[in-house]
């Protein structure tokens, strides 16, 4: 079981073990993604609201046609 524990230990790096340019670029590479993703959802939803404001017009359209007749 002893083994067993210090395996586990050399496969777990402690966090202080990494140099200060590969933290850096893990922080770069997550920001970036997180970036990534927030853009991605800004302009999904920038569609969505579009997609919205096109229904209503369309819906507005049908029913003053209603009303016309």
């Amino acid at each position: 079981m002893n083994d067993f524990q210090r395996h586990i230990k050399q496969l777990d790096p402690s966090p202080g073990s990494r140099s200060e340019a590969a933290q850096t670029a893990r922080q770069v590479a997550i920001y970036s993604l997180s970036a990534l993703i927030v853009s991605g959802m800004l302009v999904w939803f920038g569609f969505l609201g579009w997609g919205f404001v096109a229904m209503l017009h369309w819906i507005l359209d049908c029913v003053k046609s209603l009303w016309a007749k």
